[in-house]
C-alpha cells in the first residue's frame, strides 16, 4: 500500500491499518527468530509502511491541533476484532486474544 492509498482511509481505518501493521511486523519478528521468515525484505517493507501510517496520523492531529495520540483519543477505542490480524488469529484457530 502506497502514501495515496493510504490517503483515502478515513481515521478509523488508518488506525485499524497501524495496528494490523504492528501485529504483522511481532508476526514477522517471531518468524525471524524461530529460522521461518524466508524473504527478509519483509520486515522492512512492513516497518515502512508502518512508518507512512504513523506520518499520516501525525499530520491528522496536527491539521487539528490535536497533541500526540490525539487522533486516537477523538477516534475512541479500537475493537480488538476489527483488525485484519485478529481475523487471522480467529481463522488459525487462536481465537482474538492471545
Amino acid at each position: 500500500m502506497n502514501a495515496s492509498d493510504l490517503r483515502t482511509l478515513d481515521d478509523k481505518g488508518l488506525l485499524l491499518r497501524r495496528q494490523d501493521l504492528l501485529g504483522e511486523l511481532s508476526s514477522l519478528h517471531f518468524q525471524a527468530a524461530t529460522g521461518q521468515l524466508e524473504n527478509t525484505s519483509t520486515v522492512r517493507k512492513v516497518r515502512r509502511t508502518l512508518a507512512r501510517v504513523n506520518t499520516l496520523i501525525r499530520e491528522r492531529e496536527t491539521e487539528r491541533n490535536l497533541g500526540k495520540g490525539g487522533l486516537d483519543r477523538e477516534v475512541g477505542s479500537l475493537d480488538a476484532n476489527e483488525t485484519a490480524f485478529a481475523a487471522f488469529r480467529r481463522a488459525m484457530g487462536h481465537g482474538a486474544q492471545g
